[in-house]
């Protein structure tokens, strides 16, 4: 007996109305400047595509987190945040707050959240996120209202910078140049993502 691939089919109608809505609140977020401005050029070509649109996108970030682990999303909380490469005098300003529990900094690379309307499309974007260095990608939903694809790049570190009382800023000099690297490494690899898909045929 032969393989046959499962069929699935998103409702087109419903899938339009959530690009709608999609493209909407992303034209909001560039008018009261919330905006991920490193992205907002990328956003506005996927919208200009008939299969694909894309409902969250950061073009990677630097954030202070206070929490116990850099990785928890519970009991964590984000005292700073920035898209841009920082200095040192940022970082030490915002340290000076006695936290709840740790400080962390954490640079992460790009992440981009694409909603397909057929599964040829969506893995059509795998193909094209993972030439352009997106290697921890993939499939995370499926309805009848889309296809969620994950794009991430896996460029990502986080530093101790304060335990209660006790500082971790002897080397911060280093810790703010590496983290602003990595910050960069991401935005490259999201310049060739950006560049396969204007060529793509989606």
């Amino acid at each position: 007996m032969m393989y046959k691939e499962p069929c699935f089919i998103v409702d087109q109608s419903r899938w339009l109305k959530r690009r709608e809505e999609a493209y909407r609140r992303f034209l909001e977020d560039i008018e009261i400047g919330y905006a991920d401005k490193d992205i907002v050029d990328f956003i506005k070509h996927i919208f200009a595509k008939e299969k694909i649109f894309t409902t969250s996108s950061c073009s990677g970030r630097i954030t202070i987190v206070d929490a116990l682990y850099p990785w928890l999303r519970e009991e964590s909380y984000i005292v700073f945040k920035k898209h841009e490469p920082v200095s040192v005098d940022e970082i030490i300003v915002v340290i000076q707050q006695q936290p709840l529990h740790r400080l962390w900094l954490i640079s992460s690379g790009p992440i981009v959240h694409f909603v397909a309307v057929n599964l040829d499309t969506a893995y059509r974007i795998l193909q094209i996120a993972r030439e352009s260095g997106f290697k921890h990608s993939g499939i995370i939903s499926m309805s009848i209202d889309g296809i969620v694809v994950e794009i991430i790049s896996g460029t990502w570190t986080s530093f101790l910078l304060r335990d209660g009382d006790v500082w971790f800023t002897n080397n911060i000099d280093k810790i703010v140049a590496v983290a602003n690297e990595v910050l960069i490494e991401g935005k490259k690899r999201l310049e060739k993502l950006f560049k396969l898909f204007k060529d793509a045929d989606i």
